[in-house]
């Protein structure tokens, strides 16, 4: 039995046994093992695999099931119950640490009801010592990413530790390095342990998983795994590309700040919160739809608010429990779920040339809009929550807008509901497809959706970047057979052509100059461009990049179909090299490109710097190490103002732009002889033009949470 089929035999047992006070010792004992080891299963699934297959709300339904046994069946408590220490959470691919003050979980409500009741508990405990206490709360919002602490000695950055178990974590203190807003070094001479959360903003997630979609790789399904599977990389480098960033809300060593001096003046703070609250207060601001939406506007992700009794007196009263703080709570933002039911599914090819099957709905209304069309990703999706079609189904809309299938009503089946099987043909093209792994592909190379992606993926921004042809135009050319390869763009320079452009409604003389202008400056271009727009499978922006750099003749077809040459490149595996090689070698993609050369399209590596030079271009640099901003948004600055971006530097780059800590570029700047320009006032001193970008990036005002 799998740990899905598992988990859904103890949900059953659950719902049937809702009551334990019911039950006897013999009917819970041997439940209570099968649960704990469900339990821990989630957790490793959740903190390192970062592969949940349960929402929240269903793994604390299972946790607080556990704890109620354990509270009617005290003698049948084990010491390895996920309530007694936080198994499951410690990974076996880092070197582990102790945390010197032991790292907490925090108890999770999603009512009301809880937390009047929870502050009647806290009353009760408090009036023992103290008849007339009055409890104030303070409310934080609660981050959605990866619990880590940081270690400072005599002001000096030394070590980050993840949670792990509460006790022992791993030593993720490289990676941590690679963070842009973690300070190596304080303001003051402090031996201080801090504890913050690990991060991926919302908006790195999105170009992420777009430039993971054009390398075929699976996109993150929430900021939370994304920031909890970056930072647990094996390479550092690879870290430093994840843009991740620190929010830190605790000091866990007994320490005395300079007098004035608050944690925000030493750390990046989230600075929103509120104090002085009463329960009456804390429920209106928990219940009121506003506080949700407020921070689902915020570019980092928060599921719910962390409500702790203000006074830190009571806190010593009111203690702790082996696994979590009785004085303080998280407070969950109730998902969104609304039912409907699957009225018919279709097969789209999708970006990657995979084909999805698509669910059409009843039309739904949840968060404010009408659903009526959700994706059902894959059949292994599609197996592991067992949906079949007319199946009526839970769905869930995240902060993000995107819509999920949590779970099938089972009890709502007629009995009428049918398999949902794979096709036999593509949908677009009808020609056979093939099944790799989880996906299936269309065979045809000419297939008419195939070739309507590969040619608005070839004219976007990051490959050929033609002004002009967008998806609307692309599909116009593609359906009246005016185009058949991204080769054929450039037909569009022809007369003949643009006479028959003419004749569609909306295209004017003017939309046609534009058009035939960006086909011909495309042609210049350089080479990095045209690999990333041809759409090699495992090659993306980065990859491109590298290849083109490393190529050193116009007829690089010979270089790309050289295993040895490609594996000797840094960052390419095994795949990739087969991936390339594979294209490299097809018949149909040599046509291509001898097409695309006949048209005049630029296949010198050496071309476009060569052009460059006797242009009216300011100059080459590149760029190494740590800034408060990214490399990435500084480089695109640079760019929009007429500087080319070198990777690595050469001797044709005129200037290197350092950061903190520089290593081995900086030393390759200086063997080079390039230009050095160091830390940031100096650069933006020297280009003016960066202070734009600062005020993207600035430093939050301190203000309160609503």
């Amino acid at each position: 039995m799998n740990l899905s089929e598992q988990t859904k035999k103890i949900q059953s047992f659950i719902k049937a046994h809702h009551d334990i006070s019911k039950l006897n010792e013999k009917e819970v004992s041997d439940f209570y093992i099968q649960l704990i080891d469900c339990v821990v299963d989630h957790n490793h699934l959740y903190y390192i695999e970062n592969k949940p297959i349960i929402s929240d709300k269903e793994y604390d339904e299972l946790f607080d099931y556990l704890k109620k046994i354990e509270e009617h069946f005290p003698q049948i408590i084990t010491s390895n119950s996920p309530t007694q220490t936080l198994i499951g959470q410690v990974s076996e691919w880092f070197t582990q640490a102790k945390h010197e003050t032991k790292l907490l979980s925090l108890e999770n409500t999603y009512n009301a009801k809880d937390l009047e009741e929870r502050d009647e508990r806290i009353h009760k405990i408090l009036q023992k010592q103290e008849p007339n206490a009055k409890i104030s709360y303070r409310v934080e919002p609660k981050f959605d990413g990866l619990s880590v602490e940081l270690i400072y000695k005599k002001w000096i950055f030394t070590q980050a530790i993840t949670r792990g178990d509460g006790l022992v974590g791993d030593d993720v203190t490289e990676n941590v390095r690679t963070i842009k807003n973690v300070p190596k070094k304080l303001k003051f001479p402090l031996d201080i342990h801090v504890r913050g959360e690990i991060l991926m903003p919302k908006s790195v997630r999105k170009d992420i998983n777009k430039e993971r979609e054009e390398e075929w790789e699976v996109p993150f399904a929430n900021t939370r795994n994304a920031a909890a599977g970056s930072i647990k990389l094996l390479d550092p480098k690879e870290v430093d590309k994840r843009w991740l960033v620190v929010h830190i809300y605790d000091i866990l060593n007994d320490v005395e700040l300079p007098k004035g001096t608050k944690l925000i003046d030493l750390f990046p703070v989230f600075p929103r919160e509120k104090t002085g609250l009463h329960i009456k207060d804390i429920v209106k601001l928990c219940e009121d739809p506003a506080t949700k939406k407020m921070l689902e506007s915020k570019d980092i992700e928060f599921d719910g608010l962390v409500i702790k009794t203000e006074s830190l007196e009571q806190r010593e009263i009111i203690w702790t429990t082996d696994h979590h703080p009785r004085w303080a709570v998280a407070y969950k933002f109730p998902a969104q779920l609304a039912a409907t039911q699957i009225l018919s599914v279709d097969f789209q090819v999708g970006r990657t040339w995979i084909i999805t099957p698509v669910a059409n709905l009843e039309p739904v209304q949840l968060s404010g809009a009408t659903l009526k069309r959700v994706s059902l990703h894959n059949f292994d999706f599609i197996k592991e929550k067992d949906i079949h079609l007319h199946d009526r189904i839970w769905l869930q809309r995240s902060g993000e807008v995107i819509p999920y299938i949590v779970s099938v009503i089972t009890d709502r089946r007629t009995g009428k509901e049918t398999k949902i099987n794979p096709p036999k043909t593509c949908p677009s093209c009808h020609e056979p497809i093939t099944n790799i792994d989880i996906h299936y592909y269309c065979t045809n190379p000419h297939c008419p959706e195939k070739t309507k992606q590969q040619i608005q993926h070839f004219v976007s921004k990051h490959c050929m970047d033609i002004n002009g042809i967008g998806e609307s135009l692309v599909d116009l050319l593609v359906e009246n057979k005016i185009i058949a390869t991204v080769a054929d763009i450039y037909k569009l320079s022809d007369n003949k052509i643009q006479v028959q452009l003419l004749k569609f409604p909306g295209i004017w003389d003017k939309k046609v100059a534009e058009i035939v202008k960006g086909v011909e400056e495309s042609k210049h271009k350089a080479l990095r461009r045209l690999l990333n727009g041809l759409w090699i499978p495992h090659v993306g922006k980065k990859m491109a990049q590298d290849l083109a750099e490393q190529l050193t003749h116009e007829d690089f077809v010979k270089e790309l179909t050289n295993e040895e040459f490609l594996s000797s490149i840094y960052g390419i595996g095994e795949k990739t090299v087969e991936s390339i090689t594979k294209f490299f070698h097809a018949k149909h993609n040599l046509k291509l490109l001898e097409q695309l050369k006949h048209y005049g399209v630029n296949m010198n590596p050496k071309k476009y710097y060569d052009l460059l030079k006797a242009s009216e271009a300011k100059g080459s640099f590149s760029i190494t190490w740590s800034f408060d901003l990214p490399r990435e948004k500084i480089a695109e600055y640079f760019q929009q103002n007429g500087y080319f971006f070198h990777e690595q530097p050469t001797k044709t780059t005129d200037f290197m732009l350092i950061g903190e800590k520089a290593g081995s570029k900086k030393a390759k700047a200086q063997e080079l002889w390039l230009k050095i320009y160091e830390w940031w006032e100096t650069i933006v001193k020297h280009f003016p033009f960066l202070k734009d970008i600062q005020t993207e990036w600035a430093k939050p005002k301190t203000q309160s949470l609503f």
